[in-house]
């Protein structure tokens, strides 16, 4: 990872120990160029710019940032309730009751902000580098105090914590067989983070925390992750939700 353009993007390669390029013509199938967004005339961008990260796909220059304090995904959040949102029976909410959530497979964060708008404080996990730092500056700019962020390989750090209700799991989706194509922010992402190869040890790991609840996001039809099959299903018109009852 390399970075480029203004003090800011300069700090940040500095902060990150990359190196600092001015020329984004450099860029190859072997790199990728973290660079801040210098062409709002929001005043607010001026202190918190945007996050991209330029990179080849399909031979052309592209880039990928995320950002949950606009658009359609802040939309959906604003428009968030415990009864228009599946994932909300899914992780357990209550009338009286919200449970605190450690989102285990963070990537864009949309998940994460959706539980957190529904009131549950959620702690995010996200152990690819450069998908971790483009979410660092989504929730920098959002400014959310229930959501939190760490660099963590969760498979590594699911030990038992007293003060998470829920574990949620959205691990990769498998490959579709359809010819349709993919968005290209997710074509963007997955070259980026390739396939959940060991997401099947995730829910092992994460069955192990003593945690109360395990939730697994998956597309319909899919099988179970390591052939474990959840105490009950909910179902989306896309989605299934595999919830572990421990």
């Amino acid at each position: 990872m390399i970075t480029r353009f203004f003090a800011k993007t300069e700090t940040l390669a500095e902060k990150l120990n990359l190196d600092y390029v001015s020329d984004l013509n450099i860029l190859d199938h072997s790199s990728a160029i973290f660079d801040f967004d210098s062409n709002s005339n929001s005043v607010s961008n001026l202190y918190d710019p945007q996050l991209f990260l330029h990179l080849l796909l399909d031979e052309k220059p592209d880039r990928l940032s995320f950002d949950l304090a606009d658009g359609e995904v802040a939309k959906r959040a604003s428009q968030v309730s415990k009864s228009n949102e599946v994932i909300a029976k899914a992780i357990g909410c209550k009338s009286h009751y919200r449970p605190n959530v450690l989102d285990a497979t963070a990537g864009m964060g949309r998940d994460s902000l959706v539980m957190a708008m529904l009131g549950c404080k959620v702690v995010m996990q996200e152990r690819n580098f450069a998908i971790f730092h483009l979410l660092k500056n989504a929730l920098e700019r959002l400014k959310n105090d229930s959501l939190s962020l760490c660099q963590q390989d969760s498979i590594q750090s699911l030990a038992a914590d007293k003060q998470i209700d829920v574990i949620y799991l959205d691990p990769m989706f498998p490959d579709r067989k359809k010819t349709a194509l993919v968005k290209k922010e997710m074509r963007l992402f997955k070259l980026l983070t390739g396939n959940d190869i060991d997401s099947d040890q995730l829910l092992l790991s994460a069955l192990k925390s003593k945690v109360n609840r395990v939730v697994v996001k998956r597309p319909k039809g899919s099988s179970f992750l390591s052939d474990k099959k959840p105490s009950h299903e909910i179902k989306s018109k896309k989605f299934r939700y595999d919830v572990y009852l421990c």
